[in-house]
C-alpha cells in the first residue's frame, strides 16, 4: 500500500530532510552533501514526521509547514535551534514538547551499516 501525501504534508517532509542534510552531511566524519539517505531511514523518517504534523497541522498557518519540517528535525535531535528559539512564539513550546517525546534519532545513509 501507498500513501500518497498532500502539498502541505510533501513540503513539511521534504524541508525535514533538507535539515537531516544539512546537519549531518559535509563536515568532517560525515558523508558528502547530497549523499543518498538510506531508504529504511526514509521511510521510518516520513512515519515519524507524518505523525508528527498530524499533532501540529491545525496550528500552522499556509507559509510554516516547511519551517516546521526543519524544526522537527533539529528540535527532536537536540541541535542549536528549533521550536524554542523564538520563532514560534505562541507554539514554540507545545511544538518543542511534541517533538521531543518522539527522541533522537541517527539519520542513516547509502553504504552506511
Amino acid at each position: 500500500m501507498n500513501i500518497e501525501l498532500t502539498d502541505k504534508e510533501a513540503a513539511f517532509c521534504a524541508a525535514y530532510f533538507q535539515a537531516v542534510d544539512f546537519t549531518e552531511t559535509g563536515d568532517t566524519d560525515q558523508p558528502e552533501s547530497g549523499t543518498e539517505m538510506d531508504e529504511d531511514f526514509i521511510r521510518e523518517s516520513t512515519i515519524d514526521c507524518l505523525a508528527f504534523y498530524s499533532r501540529i497541522s491545525c496550528y500552522l498557518s499556509d507559509d510554516e509547514h516547511e519551517p516546521a519540517g526543519h524544526d522537527f528535525w533539529l528540535t527532536r535531535n537536540g541541535h542549536g535551534a528549533g521550536f524554542w528559539d523564538g520563532d514560534w512564539p505562541t507554539y514554540g513550546d507545545k511544538f518543542t514538547e511534541i517533538a521531543k517525546s518522539f527522541g533522537e534519532v541517527h539519520a542513516y545513509f547509502e553504504g552506511e551499516e
